[in-house]
């Protein structure tokens, strides 16, 4: 099972969801644009489509950023900026840095399950949100749906931190807590809270699915989600 990199780095500045793409723009702009794991930009005019290993989101209702593997090099563009006064929208903001948790993560498929929440997962393509449409009046089948998106997600995780999974990965919807449109890149879209199990150990606020970099799809381990063993540990600070 590999070990990755996980850092996170939370700031004193507050901002609301919507500032979120802001916060992004501006990071990477006081980064001097170096680092494509930053902006994914591949060029002028192209792009990177991978899994992001450098995701900005709310913690606390603040400024948040976490880096897998790789992302946490590139972050030092950032640090090693003279200052963090960045412009989100029209305003500057001077960013202070409030803490900083570096760890190594152990991912892995398990014999067992853990409870997670997803919090504004947007799961449906085009294609998938009309076949998640057709299956209306049937509940169960949207469901099994969902599970096999999730599973698709966890596999590019998978993919995006050069892991080659083995196992078979297993994710069961406990519940649908709330289903809401959200406006991401300029379109309306179905966005999920849900709880969920799954065999595969992930890391606390990790995103998954469209708008991972720009906090959509934030995970959470539930508090009652089942232990490793005492010799097992999928986390492991440093």
């Amino acid at each position: 099972m590999p070990r990755i990199r996980y850092l996170q780095l939370r700031f004193d500045t507050e901002l609301n969801p919507v500032e979120i793409p802001y916060f992004r723009a501006a990071v990477i702009e006081k980064s001097g644009r170096k680092g494509s794991l930053l902006h994914n930009h591949k060029g002028d005019t192209s792009y990177y489509y991978r899994y992001p290993l450098i995701q900005y989101k709310l913690q606390h209702g603040k400024a948040f950023i976490v880096c897998l593997n790789e992302g946490s090099d590139e972050i030092h563009y950032l640090l090693s900026a003279p200052d963090l006064d960045m412009k989100i929208g029209y305003k500057t903001k001077d960013f202070g840095i409030e803490q900083v948790k570096v760890n190594m993560f152990r991912v892995g498929v398990w014999e067992h399950f853990f409870d997670y929440s997803i919090i504004n997962w947007l799961g449906l393509n085009e294609k998938r949100y009309e076949e998640f449409q057709q299956l209306q009046g049937d509940p169960l089948a949207q469901k099994r749906l969902l599970e096999k998106i999730l599973v698709g997600n966890i596999l590019a995780f998978a993919k995006g931190i050069g892991w080659r999974v083995e196992k078979q990965i297993k994710a069961e919807i406990s519940e649908i807590k709330h289903i809401r449109r959200l406006t991401f890149k300029k379109s309306r879209r179905l966005a999920f809270d849900l709880h969920f199990r799954c065999n595969v150990s992930l890391p606390d606020y990790m995103g998954l699915g469209k708008g991972a970099s720009t906090g959509f799809g934030v995970l959470r381990k539930l508090k009652n989600s089942t232990n490793t063993t005492r010799n097992e540990k999928p986390n492991e600070e440093e």
